[in-house]
């Protein structure tokens, strides 16, 4: 069950309280699973460029990277229906930046520039946004530790991201259901 579903369900969940029985059951049938067929934001060559950043930031390894976890559709979402209109035309500038910037270097976009290219330019790009931070505490947080902070979050809120990176358990500990009582039970001597 992704985010989004999960969310739905809750809202109904809390509107269902006043609902009859024939609105809930007509409300229940209408959910259920359904194909993502895109938000339609990013452009193709922008999904591109925005997964080839999140797989650098957090590749595949011995864990799944950014891609496989869905970060792409996190950071749509995100930018498309949660950011500040500011945050979003700052995110969308640094986007057609990176793709520029690299086609001016590589001859072709970010997305296939290649890896070693791809850090390289991310890297880069990093220590400006620091040395302008350093330089002017106010100013916008520039693109890349903007789109970085969405691949960290979109990856370590997801399922993959908690139960593969952080071996997130829900229930710390074990549960030993068929525990023998002697074992957990005090006795005291003389009492029965």
């Amino acid at each position: 069950m992704d985010r989004r579903h999960l969310l739905r369900l809750l809202g109904t969940a809390a509107a269902a309280a006043g609902l009859s029985p024939s609105q809930l059951s007509a409300l229940i049938a209408r959910e259920g699973p359904r194909p993502r067929t895109g938000l339609a934001f990013f452009t193709a060559e922008q999904r591109e460029a925005v997964s080839a950043i999140a797989e650098a930031i957090i590749p595949e390894t011995d864990t799944p990277g950014a891609n496989e976890a869905g970060v792409v559709d996190f950071i749509e979402v995100i930018v498309s229906e949660w950011v500040r209109p500011a945050e979003r035309e700052r995110f969308m500038r640094g986007l057609t930046h990176i793709d520029q910037h690299t086609e001016a270097l590589t001859g072709v976009r970010f997305a296939h520039a290649g890896e070693a290219r791809q850090v390289a330019i991310l890297s880069g790009m990093e220590a400006e946004g620091r040395a302008l931070m350093d330089l002017d505490e106010d100013a916008p947080t520039p693109f890349f530790h903007q789109v970085r902070g969405l691949v960290l979050s979109g990856y370590y809120t997801s399922e993959l991201g908690m139960k593969e990176e952080l071996l997130w358990q829900p229930m710390p500990g074990s549960f030993d259901g068929c525990a023998d009582l002697s074992d957990v039970i005090r006795t005291t001597e003389g009492s029965h």
